[in-house]
């Protein structure tokens, strides 16, 4: 993948919008979509209130979408793509750490966080040297995300004191309560957060009974239960790439950005 140019443009950029609309209209011709959920439908109103609450902390940018013309591997021509990070910090137009907020149930959103953290990182690094990165969980669950400490050892966990202060390169986890929030969310979106947090629990619920089921299987020397196979939903927030807050699911509907995959990983 090579790069010819990288830029940082605001939300409400006009060829931002023209590209977000034409993925959208193609994407309608493809039929109706599956019901993307609670988790999915509160998602955008999680990402405002946290960049509320992260402004109180620190100044953060007014563009946070990345424009840049990439050249896949094997391609013949650049491509002009847009990447919509949920914060940047940063002052005078450069950026500084860029922020990925999740609202999810499902472990595998610090996976996929800290991915696509890389991957912001990778290309805004093409341009400006030193961006660190930052990811926030708000948990869609009343039992807390659980954390594979094995998988993710060097995952540093700071609290919310600790993020003025915390310039390190690394990417840390910072978990955030709704308790935190509450300042920046209406009536409207608390009532769509604990719809949210419903469904979450459902998730969690059944994600540890085939868990247990696994278990009890490989205990008794029996075949594992096949895992229940879910169709993949819209991804949380408009963006070109993945964008995955509505616990399992993955994908965007922009799909022109999941090529970025290949990107290398920091």
């Amino acid at each position: 993948m090579k790069v010819r140019r990288v830029d940082l443009v605001a939300a409400d950029d006009p060829a931002y919008l023209a590209a977000m609309s034409a993925a959208a209209q193609a994407h309608r011709r493809l039929g109706p979509r599956q019901d993307p959920g609670h988790i999915y439908r509160a998602s955008g109103g999680v990402e405002t209130a946290v960049r509320g609450w992260l402004a109180e902390r620190m100044a953060l940018l007014s563009e946070r979408v990345i424009d840049a013309e990439l050249l896949p591997d094997g391609g013949r021509a650049y491509e002009r793509r847009f990447i919509e990070l949920d914060a940047v910090e940063g002052v005078d137009g450069v950026p500084q750490r860029v922020i990925e907020a999740k609202f999810s149930a499902s472990p595998s959103a610090i996976r996929r966080g800290l991915a696509q953290l890389a991957r912001a990182r990778w290309l805004l690094g093409r341009r400006w040297d030193g961006v660190a990165g930052l990811l926030i969980v708000v948990e869609a669950n009343r039992s807390g995300i659980e954390i594979d400490r094995d998988r993710f050892r060097d995952l540093r966990l700071i609290r919310p004191d600790e993020l003025p202060n915390d310039g390190a390169a690394d990417a840390p986890l910072l978990l955030l309560a709704l308790s935190d929030l509450s300042a920046h969310l209406g009536h409207d979106e608390l009532a769509a957060i604990e719809r949210g947090r419903d469904e979450g629990d459902e998730l969690t619920t059944r994600r540890r009974e085939r868990a247990d089921a696994v278990a009890a299987a490989l205990d008794a020397d029996e075949p594992a239960p096949e895992p229940e196979r879910r169709l993949p939903a819209p991804g949380g927030s408009l963006t070109f790439g993945p964008s995955e807050d509505a616990d399992e699911a993955d994908e965007s509907p922009f799909a022109a950005l999941r090529r970025l995959s290949d990107l290398p990983q920091d």
